[in-house]
């Protein structure tokens, strides 16, 4: 949050948003508790001192949360320079990169998958103590299914490999305050295919093309499908796909952050 005694502050999401939210849905006693935490939270921030926050999507909770007036969107840097150069004889594979966890909502992918049994499909993530019952699931929606291929915890080197392969990338069904997968994707050159709603929508996909976010798993099963059957229009925005990407570069962020800094 914007502290008094903090000349700028960068915030990857205002928890406080959680509360703001409680607060409004409860009542009584428990309306009154929550409206202490908000108070007394919003008591210790000086909405006068310069915010900064990762996308245009996040800015909308900061500004409702904290009521700050002076927020900037700085987006995260990517490693864009070691992502352009990827590409060669690209095929039918559409890949998701993602925490391997409830909240990302990664057991939508098997679903899409059955609906477009044409292409290949490769879930990459990491794990964590807390990703068994989340594996055993996957494995259970991906019974029988031939093009569902699942792999944990691999190098570095693998994720590139495959980025080189696939033509699209496909994110679970989860609001990403930013998306650094999607926009690693996007520098690979990967078409991606997004959920209609967060950062990885708003300030990446939706500015690459319209009709790439989905609401659903048939919805993106049909998005999918269609660009694999058109090849000019997946090359055309794999194309729009690097530009864009380009705007999370290392030069960009540190101009961005420069513009701000100027503003102290």
């Amino acid at each position: 949050m914007p502290l008094r005694w903090a000349d700028a502050s960068y915030i990857h999401f205002p928890a406080l948003i959680d509360y703001v939210t409680l607060q409004a849905r409860a009542g009584g006693l428990r309306r009154l508790y929550y409206w202490l935490i908000v108070r007394r939270v919003r008591a210790l921030a000086d909405g006068t001192k310069p915010l900064m926050t990762n996308s245009s999507w996040t800015f909308e909770y900061v500004r409702k949360a904290y009521g700050s007036q002076r927020v900037y969107v700085v987006h995260p840097l990517v490693n864009v320079e070691e992502l352009l150069p990827l590409g060669g004889d690209r095929g039918k594979i559409v890949l998701t990169v993602s925490r391997i966890g409830w909240g990302k909502r990664v057991i939508e992918i098997p679903e899409v998958a059955r609906l477009v049994p044409e292409a290949e499909f490769y879930l990459v993530g990491s794990t964590s103590s807390f990703s068994g019952p989340v594996i055993r699931e996957l494995k259970r929606r991906a019974e029988r299914l031939r093009n569902f291929h699942l792999e944990t915890d691999v190098p570095r080197k693998r994720i590139l490999e495959l980025m080189s392969q696939a033509s699209i990338y496909l994110h679970p069904p989860y609001a990403e305050h930013f998306g650094f997968a999607i926009a690693e994707a996007a520098a690979a050159g990967l078409v991606p295919v997004v959920y209609r709603d967060g950062g990885g929508w708003t300030d990446i996909v939706s500015r690459v093309d319209q009709g790439l976010g989905y609401t659903s798993v048939e919805e993106a099963a049909r998005i999918v499908r269609s660009l694999l059957n058109d090849a000019e229009r997946l090359r055309a925005l794999s194309a729009k796909a690097r530009e864009v990407a380009k705007g999370f570069s290392y030069e960009r962020f540190k101009e961005r952050l420069n513009e701000v800094i100027k503003e102290l």
